[in-house]
């Protein structure tokens, strides 16, 4: 018998890159949902590739010194494989638990960094086939689940949607590499004249994303996207003794947008006063009573206690809270907010969002989802998991390529319907009327927060956390305020948002990347300043530390900082 041989494959020089990619899609495609057939076991009825090819920059630069510079291209591909039917297939629990990172098809998503054609064709094959057989096993699963458990939440496996023709023009303008290092390098050299502050660092990270996505369905999808993350920051070391962290990021869409030196220059002025500032800033320990949260700092509390709730695989996953699963129509804000998640948004004013996209990773087309009206629950975040609120997407299906596709945040925002918001001098004096009712001597202004996170399963206590970065105490009485440090915001999630009293019109941005079950994924939090009728703060850092014994090279007058520069300054400072 003669041997079969595959079809020859035209040079990527040859052909559009993005076309001869999704030819060879295509042709595994087809190869694997007619070849992968087991007898007496369900054969897939819907498969998916995606490839993606990252082309990265990073820089990370210190005391006129480049630490880091490291180019890449890197490509990736995914796979997913669904055998049985729409009603009824091998992902269990919205996906949730898959832990793709834990199994044996984790170690065979590497693609050619070059995309030799023929290459990626062996790699989609490998991939297909271990995907397939975890498919099997994970579909008996499911089934032996049927009989052991009661699955009180299960709706159907997979969304109908309508396939997707959608291509981009691809790039490949190299980026700005010595221009970047230039600037770094320069600026860097400012931490020169601080030595008081420790392990201080601009880096830059730039991304151009090209992506490949085909559905047996015919959905065929080629996009671009760039990203480029900006961050000047440093440590202090606290008269108490504890390392406390001052710094600036930047979200960028596009090599243009980088902001010249000067601008940047001011940026790390602001790191240099923030970090002298919380050198001395006092930690309260804990505290509770009303508190003011500006916008940036009001939408990581809403992406906490509300987003990550709103997401539709949470409402059949077996280990979920279910937390606003049987509450469509039910009032869960105060009246004069309303909630949607816009992933078409591209800009808030003259900044870029992060969280933008045009099709999901699933192939679904990105759309607005209206999610509170005037604080009434109207819906969800979903990918093409089903739930009992709809049976269709809205286009929010993401993941990080490894993870399997679930419903996740893009551009979250919370905003006032016309005539019910307040200026901040109104909600200022609203927090001290609150503070003074409540017989609490402060209250507290949170103006920035730099991280957060929640607990959704049902396993665990339904809380979330922020870490704030710029927090004020205000005497209710004199009206002075003082900066303080080292306290996290802890809270649980329904309470916290009905003791929103009121709330500002202006909206401000937050931006970064956000971790879940489907993997880190960028998004945009946008949301006006909300005045909180109680919070509770509790302390951060507990261990002291000295000062290091010898100071930094450069500053070493001969005196070991005994009595030298460092230590003449930080007594300057105590004054």
């Amino acid at each position: 018998m003669a041997a079969r041989s595959l079809p020859k494959l035209e040079p990527v020089s040859r052909t559009p890159l993005r076309d001869t990619v999704l030819e060879v899609m295509e042709r595994e495609l087809r190869r694997s949902m007619e070849g992968l057939q087991v007898p007496g076991s369900p054969k897939p009825y819907f498969m998916q590739y995606t490839l993606r090819r990252v082309h990265a920059l990073r820089l990370r630069a210190a005391y006129g010194s480049l630490l880091k510079s490291r180019e890449t291209t890197q490509a990736h591909i995914f796979a997913d494989v669904r055998v049985g039917s729409h009603k009824f297939d091998n992902v269990m629990d919205g996906g949730l638990e898959t832990r793709a990172e834990e199994r044996e098809s984790a170690d065979w998503v590497d693609a050619p960094d070059d995309l030799d054609l023929a290459a990626l064709q062996v790699a989609l094959w490998k991939l297909s086939q271990l995907k397939f057989d975890e498919a099997q096993q994970d579909y008996y699963d499911h089934r032996k689940a049927l009989v052991s458990e009661y699955l009180r939440d299960e709706v159907d496996a997979l969304s109908r949607e309508t396939p997707l023709q959608h291509r981009e023009e691809l790039h490949h303008v190299p980026f700005p590499r010595a221009a970047w290092e230039g600037m770094l390098r320069d600026l860097s050299r400012r931490f020169l004249q601080h030595p008081e502050v420790h392990d201080p660092a601009i880096t830059l990270s730039a991304e151009r994303v090209h992506r490949w996505l085909a559905t047996s369905e015919g959905t065929r999808v080629v996009t671009e996207d760039v990203y480029v993350e900006l961050s000047i920051g440093g440590w202090i070391l606290t008269d108490d003794g504890v390392y406390t962290e001052a710094s600036r990021e930047l979200y960028l869409r596009s090599v243009d947008a980088v902001p010249p030196l000067a601008e940047l220059e001011r940026l790390l002025d602001d790191v240099i006063v923030e970090l002298g500032e919380l050198q001395t800033a006092e930690t309260p320990g804990s505290f509770i009573g009303p508190a003011l949260l500006a916008g940036q700092a009001a939408s990581t509390l809403f992406h906490e206690a509300l987003g990550h709730r709103l997401e539709g695989e949470r409402l059949v996953a077996r280990n979920e809270t279910r937390t606003f699963a049987h509450k469509i129509g039910q009032r869960i804000l105060p009246p004069g907010l309303d909630v949607h998640d816009d992933p078409t948004m591209t800009r808030l004013g003259e900044r870029a969002v992060w969280g933008s996209y045009r099709v999901d990773d699933q192939g679904v087309v990105a759309q607005r989802a209206p999610l509170v009206e005037d604080g009434i629950l109207r819906g969800f975040l979903q990918s093409r998991n089903p739930t009992a609120a709809s049976a269709h997407s809205n286009g929010h299906g993401r993941h990080d390529g490894l993870q399997p596709p679930t419903a996740r945040m893009a551009n979250f925002v919370v905003e006032p319907r016309p005539g019910t918001s307040r200026t901040w001098a109104e909600l200022e004096a609203k927090l001290v009327e609150l503070a003074k009712a409540q017989g609490r001597p402060h209250a507290m202004i949170i103006h920035r927060v730099r991280a957060g996170e929640t607990q959704t399963q049902a396993y665990d206590f339904q809380v979330f956390k922020g870490e704030p970065a710029e927090v004020w105490l205000l005497d209710v009485e004199t009206g002075k305020r003082r900066r303080i440090r080292d306290v996290e915001l802890i809270g649980t999630p329904l309470s916290a948002l009905q003791r929103i009293v009121a709330f500002g019109g202006a909206l401000e941005l937050d931006q970064g990347y956000c971790y879940a079950e489907s993997g880190s994924i960028p998004v945009s939090g946008i949301a006006p300043a909300i005045l909180l009728s109680e919070v509770e703060m509790q302390q951060s850092s507990t261990t002291g530390f000295h000062e290091p014994l010898l100071p930094p090279p450069f500053a070493d007058d001969g005196s070991h900082g005994r009595t030298g520069a460092l230590r003449r300054r930080g007594r300057r400072r105590k004054r």
